[in-house]
């Protein structure tokens, strides 16, 4: 770990550098206002370097947003942050986490993630904003038992 790294829940004032993160790593940011408060965010010397958000629907937590500025990648910052969404999902009794992902499904593995068709994945996911984000191209459906 990056040493004076930060994780935190995000607050309010967060929004406008999530989004920056966001744009900059080619991630859609037209929602962040709407689910900021899922998001965790990494902060390292005063400035958030990522983030991760997991946005509940029923029982089940959806990982998305999860962001870190090039600059600061494969030093554990994502890591921490996936670690901070998933354990709140915990803590809010959430049973399962589910991720909508386009690339990356060997680095969501380590969580236990696994591939799933999306006909197996709940109505409430099926039906999210998220999901319905990826009409043109299906996305890589993950999930994984959260116990």
């Amino acid at each position: 770990m990056m040493k004076d790294l930060r994780i935190r829940a995000a607050v309010p004032s967060d929004a406008p550098a999530v989004g920056a993160v966001l744009e900059r790593c080619g991630l859609p940011t037209d929602d962040v206002f709407r689910v900021l408060e899922h998001f965790h965010v990494a902060i390292l010397e005063s400035r958030i370097i990522g983030c991760a958000a997991g946005e509940p629907f029923g029982q089940t937590v959806v990982i998305r947003s999860v962001a870190v500025l090039p600059e600061h990648r494969d030093r554990g910052v994502a890591t921490h942050v996936v670690r901070a969404a998933l354990m709140r999902a915990r803590s809010n009794g959430l049973r399962r986490a589910v991720l909508l992902a386009s690339s990356c499904p060997s680095y969501f593995a380590r969580y236990g993630f696994t591939l799933v068709p999306a006909s197996k994945l709940p109505q409430e996911v099926l039906s999210s904003s998220e999901f319905q984000r990826h009409t043109d191209t299906p996305p890589l459906c993950m999930w994984c038992e959260l116990s």
